[in-house]
């Protein structure tokens, strides 16, 4: 459960297993088999297209990956805008600083667990 102690974002994903890698001035993390990423004061959320050529399996994970990232959004809870990458929609979070960054977002990470489990 989050606490009133501020945690940073890295010790918070290594305290639940998720996947934290750092190229230049992108963050990776990956919880499981999704993933998102930090760069400067921005948070993207992929959000996977239909192309027309996915298997049953794909669009389930499709719409996990949807649930996921809407949830994300919902538990940031901040204005978002969008940009069209190839077959992904980015949900694209700003935030004023790397600290309103780090508590949103844990906090928005807290909120989906019911959900990683759910599903």
């Amino acid at each position: 459960m989050y606490s009133r102690i501020k945690m940073e974002l890295k010790e918070y994903l290594e305290k639940k297993n998720f996947s934290y890698s750092k190229s230049g001035d992108v963050e990776m993390i990956t919880m499981d088999d999704y993933s998102f990423y930090v760069k400067g004061t921005d948070v993207h959320i992929p959000i996977p297209l239909p192309t027309g050529k996915e298997k049953l399996d794909d669009l389930v994970t499709m719409g996990t990956y949807y649930a996921r990232a809407s949830r994300l959004v919902q538990g940031i809870g901040m204005p978002v805008t969008y940009a069209l990458r190839e077959t992904t929609v980015e949900v694209i979070v700003h935030f004023n600083d790397r600290n309103e960054l780090e508590q949103k977002l844990i906090k928005a990470l807290e909120g989906i667990e019911s959900l990683r489990y759910f599903m």
